[in-house]
């Protein structure tokens, strides 16, 4: 009998401490479920943006548009110009109002400058742009 209540005893004592150390956390989840939240909320205002003008003219896009997408593809749009095609390269050239003339040659110069595009892989989006900015005035003068 008192083996019983001993086993019981320590049954119960157990449960009670596996239970109370195996807590769930959604932590975890939730930074995740932001982050891919707020991307999402940032590529459909672009979308949207975009969408409004679907033909191939000029888009009227902000500076800080433009530098947002850069940021939030930064590595796809970086392995875009460094081939000099992509669908990233594509939209950054939509996005930029580069006419459809001369987009062959945007794409060109882009994979030619591709290290003073990006001189440093911690470059921000902003200094991407105006880097790109600089190598677009330096080639129409």
């Amino acid at each position: 009998m008192l083996s019983r209540i001993a086993y019981t005893a320590l049954s119960t004592f157990l449960l009670t401490y596996l239970m109370t150390s195996c807590s769930v956390t959604t932590a975890p989840t939730d930074a995740s479920s932001l982050t891919t939240e707020q991307t999402t909320d940032a590529s459909s205002d672009l979308t949207s943006k975009i969408s409004e003008d679907d033909d191939d003219e000029a888009v009227n896009v902000s500076e800080k548009d433009i530098e947002q997408f850069v940021s939030d593809n930064f590595s796809r749009l970086r392995a875009d110009i460094s081939v000099g095609q992509g669908e990233h390269l594509t939209t950054l050239a939509l996005l930029m109002s580069v006419a459809e003339t001369d987009k062959e040659k945007f794409y060109t110069l882009c994979q030619n400058k591709f290290s003073s595009i990006f001189p440093s892989p911690k470059i921000s989006g902003k200094e991407v742009v105006a880097n790109l900015r600089q190598e677009l005035v330096g080639e129409n003068s």
